[in-house]
C-alpha cells in the first residue's frame, strides 16, 4: 500500500490499483437505464470522482460499498471537463485491518499541531483584559477535551481548510491578520477582536464529524456551529464570578454576526467595529485558501482554472515576467 501513488500525483492515462477511502458512494441510473456506481475517493493528498459502469465488477457484497469505508480499486485515470477521475474496472470493500496507516487517507494541515497550539497560547497570554484571558484560558487551555478537538477539527466540510487541523490553522491565520488590523485601526479593542476570532468557529468541533470523511453531526445539522458555540460561551462566562454582562454581549455579538449576513446564517448583522472586522477577515481567509487551492489543481493548457463552485468563478493563472540578474524584465 505504501507504494501506491498519491491522488495528487496521478496523470491522465495512467493505471491505478490500491486502497482509497470512500467519502461518498452512490448507486445511480444512467440516461440509458443502466445502474452504475459513483464514488468520491480520497487519500491524504486529495480526492477525485470514480465511476464503475459495470456493477458485476464489484467483488463481494455490493451493500458493503458505502460512504466512510476503505475500498480497493483498479482502474484508469481519465479526464472530464478538465478534472481527473477514475474509470474503475474492479472495486471491493477493504477491512480496516488491511490498512497499514490510517493517516495516509486523511488530509492534514502542513503545520505541526504543537506549533499551532503554542502560537494560540501565545495569543491568549498576550491579552490584557483579565476577563477575556480567563474566559479563553478556561475554554482552550483548561478544557483538555475541547483543546484536543479544536486542534484536530477541519474548518469546514469542503469549502475551505477542509483537513485535519484546518480549524486551528484557519483561526490562527485570521488572528495574524487581526493583529495587524488592530495595530492599524487603533480605535479597535484588540482583546475583544482576538476573543471573537478565537471563538467564532469553535462550535465546528461539534458541528462537524471527521473520524472518516468530513460531514455533519446530528447537533451540527440541527443547531449549527453558531448556536452551539454561543451556548458554550455563555455557560463558560457563567462559571466566572462577576463576569461583566456587557463584555458577554460584545463577545457573543461577534460570534453571532460573523457570517455577515442573515441569509448566510448569522442571526444578526455586525454592529460593532470589532464584529465587522472579524467577519471580513474570516471571509477573506476562507476565500483566499479556496483560491490558492484552485490554483494548485492542474488543468491541461490554458490560463484559467476549472470552475470553482465555492467561489462561483474560474481563477486566472497569473504569469509573472522572467527577471534578469538585476531584477529587470528579460527582453524576449
Amino acid at each position: 500500500m505504501s507504494d501506491q501513488p498519491l491522488i495528487r500525483n496521478l496523470k491522465e492515462g495512467e493505471s491505478f490499483q490500491g486502497f482509497l477511502l470512500a467519502q461518498e458512494a452512490l448507486y445511480k441510473v444512467s440516461a440509458k437505464g443502466s445502474e452504475y456506481l459513483e464514488l468520491k475517493l480520497s487519500d491524504a493528498s486529495g480526492d477525485l470522482k470514480a465511476f464503475l459502469w459495470d456493477l458485476r465488477a464489484i467483488e463481494g457484497d455490493m451493500e458493503a460499498i458505502r460512504a466512510d469505508v476503505f475500498v480497493r480499486v483498479k482502474g484508469a485515470v481519465t479526464s472530464y471537463n478538465g478534472r481527473l477521475q477514475l474509470r474503475l474496472d474492479k472495486v471491493r470493500f477493504a477491512m480496516d485491518a488491511e490498512i497499514d496507516d490510517f493517516s495516509a487517507f486523511f488530509p492534514v494541515s502542513a503545520r505541526p499541531v504543537p506549533e499551532m497550539l503554542a502560537e494560540m497560547d501565545g495569543f491568549i497570554g498576550s491579552l490584557k483584559d483579565p476577563w477575556i484571558r480567563r474566559l479563553l484560558t478556561d475554554l482552550f487551555v483548561e478544557d483538555g477535551d475541547l483543546r484536543a478537538a479544536f486542534a484536530l477539527a477541519p474548518a469546514a466540510k469542503s469549502m475551505h481548510h477542509a483537513y485535519l487541523g484546518g480549524l486551528l490553522e484557519h483561526t490562527l491565520s485570521v488572528m495574524g491578520m487581526a493583529e495587524r488590523a488592530c495595530a492599524h485601526y487603533q480605535d479597535l479593542n484588540r482583546d475583544l477582536v482576538m476573543a471573537g476570532v478565537l471563538l467564532h468557529d469553535v462550535g465546528k468541533t461539534a458541528e462537524l464529524s471527521y473520524q472518516r470523511s468530513f460531514g455533519y453531526t446530528d447537533a451540527g445539522n440541527l443547531l449549527g456551529h453558531i448556536a452551539l458555540e454561543a451556548g458554550w460561551i455563555s455557560r463558560a462566562a457563567d462559571k466566572i464570578p462577576a463576569f461583566p454582562e456587557e463584555l458577554r454581549l460584545q463577545v457573543l455579538h461577534i460570534v453571532l454576526s460573523h457570517h455577515g449576513r442573515l441569509e448566510f446564517g448569522s442571526p444578526v448583522l455586525p454592529k460593532t467595529p470589532e464584529a465587522l472586522l472579524v467577519h471580513y477577515l474570516d471571509d477573506l481567509d476562507g476565500k483566499l485558501e479556496v483560491m490558492f487551492r484552485v490554483l494548485q489543481d492542474e488543468v491541461p493548457g490554458g490560463s484559467w482554472s476549472s470552475f470553482s463552485r465555492a467561489l462561483d468563478r474560474t481563477v486566472y493563472r497569473r504569469r509573472w515576467p522572467d527577471l534578469g540578474a538585476e531584477g529587470d524584465p528579460v527582453q524576449n
